[in-house]
């Protein structure tokens, strides 16, 4: 029986990884869409001009959800992994309760401006 020798390279690399490689995937593909202008010109705009945008608090949201998320504050896998944040270029993830805190402040409206986003994908 022959043996055969696998040629590896075990050096440290500084490159930062991420579990998360299929949601970097989704993440590239909404922002294609253009789903970051819909959500900004649908949804409640901040109250001050320090405050996140919309996108700010859907887009960590759905790549949550993708990622296997199951509750508001598994959002913060989201803020902790540099190597997705990196390859997505997102800058501020806003925290567990402040996505709780907007979600209360848009309500209904929101759900029903988030429909409107849902039909225009659609069509």
């Amino acid at each position: 029986m022959t043996q055969i020798i696998l040629d590896f390279d075990l050096s440290t690399r500084n490159e930062k990884l991420t579990p998360r490689a299929g949601t970097i995937i989704l993440g590239e593909y909404i922002k294609s869409l253009g789903l970051e202008n819909l959500w900004y010109s649908n949804l409640l705009l901040p109250l001050n001009h320090k405050g996140y945008n919309p996108f700010n608090f859907i887009y960590p949201l759905v790549l949550m959800l993708h990622s296997g998320g199951r509750v508001i504050d598994d959002i913060k896998e989201i803020r902790l992994d540099k190597a997705l944040k990196q390859s997505l270029k997102i800058q501020h993830i806003p925290t567990s309760s402040g996505i709780i805190k907007w979600l209360k402040r848009t309500g209904l409206v929101g759900v029903y401006s988030l429909e409107k986003v849902n039909k225009t994908l659609l069509e």
